[in-house]
């Protein structure tokens, strides 16, 4: 799970840090080795999905000599296919950091990916920070623990950054004042704490529907 923080030791810039890997050569080889590694498997799995068609070329006449070579086409697409993807989304599609500058008053942002940082744009581009969290209480009787759930969101004018799940220990409190105090009031930076209870599970064995009665139980806090 990622670990969301704000890093001020470049002079002139302000990071948001939005995942635990650091945009660099190494970053970019361990993407390459891991792609890499799972290229057999992926080759295997292509071949396998091509079945269907090596049994119809058979039926049809043709010789073992197209055949494998219709599972070797197979095996390369449904091998460099996948890796091309998955190296592409990790150096060009995958956000690491949000680049706010100059570090005194912000006014531009750059998003930083493994491959390059972007060209700046106006800070206007970033719509909205949204910080989430989410509150599960047990029901009485549940020996269960609370759970919860931290998720911070980052609306951009043009581009996306997905959701960042954050370890549910995250102090949402001081990260939306750092944030507020950084950004605010031309980027707005919001903090949602929800609270429920867990569903209390119906009894082992019982089959409502089949009963034809149906209940509902709700509660808000």
């Amino acid at each position: 799970m990622e670990t969301v923080r704000i890093d001020r030791s470049a002079p002139d810039a302000i990071d948001l840090v939005l995942t635990d890997d650091d945009p660099s050569p190494r970053y970019a080889a361990r993407v390459s080795r891991d792609v890499g590694r799972g290229t057999p498997l992926l080759f295997l799995l292509g071949t396998l999905l091509g079945l269907p068609v090596y049994v119809v070329m058979r039926f049809a006449g043709a010789g073992w000599g197209p055949v494998w070579a219709a599972v070797g086409i197979a095996g390369a697409v449904g091998a460099v296919v996948p890796a091309a993807v998955a190296v592409y989304a990790a150096f060009f599609l995958r956000v690491h950091r949000l680049r706010f500058s100059p570090a005194a008053a912000p006014d531009t942002v750059a998003l930083v990916r493994a491959a390059r940082a972007a060209r700046p744009r106006p800070l206007t581009e970033v719509r909205q920070i949204r910080i989430d969290r989410v509150v599960e209480e047990p029901y009485e009787g549940d020996p269960g623990p609370e759970t919860v759930t931290v998720t911070l969101t980052v609306r951009l004018a043009r581009g996306w950054v997905p959701p960042r799940p954050l370890p549910p220990d995250t102090d949402t409190t001081a990260l939306y004042r750092e944030l507020h105090d950084l950004l605010a009031p031309t980027v707005p930076v919001a903090l949602f704490v929800r609270r429920h209870r867990r569903s209390v599970p119906p009894p082992p064995g019982r089959d409502y529907g089949a009963l034809g009665h149906g209940g509902s139980t709700g509660g808000g806090c």
